[in-house]
């Protein structure tokens, strides 16, 4: 059966589960059994490392230059919030996975701003449709 996507292909992603919706910008990694396998380049989440999620054709467009700029809009807040609460907060409180989040908001930044779409995060996880995404 033909493919709509093909790999590293560029799509707008609208993923829906009855446990959460995200809207993003994504690259298909690969294709299997129906679905989508698409890697999360941009969006307003903040992750502690590239994701890659499973996803269904209808949800799945491809991204138009306003969709693109919104997402890339949406990083840099994520960033730009990471910063700044980093910098305001009194050094007691401290996340076990804040520095996680930092390093990886910031290499997203950096990704979507240079538009290296195709770089990956040193650390992937998976993201099931059964899966709770934070």
């Amino acid at each position: 059966m033909p493919r709509k996507y093909q790999d590293n292909q560029l799509v707008a992603v609208y993923y829906a589960t009855r446990r959460m919706s995200a809207r993003f910008l994504g690259v298909v990694q690969k294709y299997d059994s129906g679905k989508y396998y698409v890697r999360y380049i941009s969006g307003d989440r903040s992750m502690p490392c590239d994701r890659v999620f499973e996803c269904h054709t209808k949800e799945l467009r491809e991204p138009y230059n306003a969709f693109i700029d919104e997402m890339q809009a949406s990083q840099l807040q994520v960033y730009n919030n990471y910063v700044r609460n980093r910098v305001e907060r009194s050094p007691h409180r401290h996340y076990a996975n804040d520095d996680d989040r930092l390093a990886w908001a910031s290499f997203a930044a950096k990704r979507i701003l240079g538009s290296h779409f195709y770089r990956n995060f040193p650390v992937t996880q998976m993201v099931w449709r059964t899966d709770n995404v934070y």
